[in-house]
């Protein structure tokens, strides 16, 4: 776990300008809450394992700090769904393996395309 993290009653992501957030990622797999803006790449990291606000929106962060900070049960609890989570879809390893699948895959159609040129067929977009 990061230094960092040690201690954090809950982790808080306001940033809406960033893809998909390693620190988050970090902090899940530490088993913190997550609280983060409702960007598409945040909501698909967090999924139903951690909490969003509505981007800009500092009534509804406010209203979201309140509710985690105030519930230590739903903290923990959502803590070890966030951690389980990053086990189930974000560990470096699977990422490799599913990446260099995908690559495998790609090398083969190519291959079979450059031994069989005739076989394949291209379409026109305006056809």
């Amino acid at each position: 776990m990061p230094v960092q993290l040690t201690n954090a009653a809950l982790f808080v992501l306001p940033s809406d300008l960033e893809g998909m957030s390693l620190a988050l990622l970090d902090a899940m797999g530490s088993g913190i809450c997550v609280l983060t803006t409702d960007t598409p790449e945040n909501r698909e990291a967090i999924a139903d394992a951690g909490f969003t606000f509505k981007r800009g929106d500092v009534q509804d962060l406010q209203r979201m700090l309140t509710m985690l900070l105030n519930d230590d049960d739903l903290r923990q609890t959502t803590g070890r769904l966030a951690q389980e989570r990053v086990r189930q879809h974000y560990l470096w390893d699977d990422v490799a393996k599913e990446i260099e699948a995908h690559y495998l895959e790609l090398m083969q159609a190519s291959a079979e395309i450059k031994a069989a040129p005739h076989a394949v067929k291209v379409r026109s977009k305006t056809a």
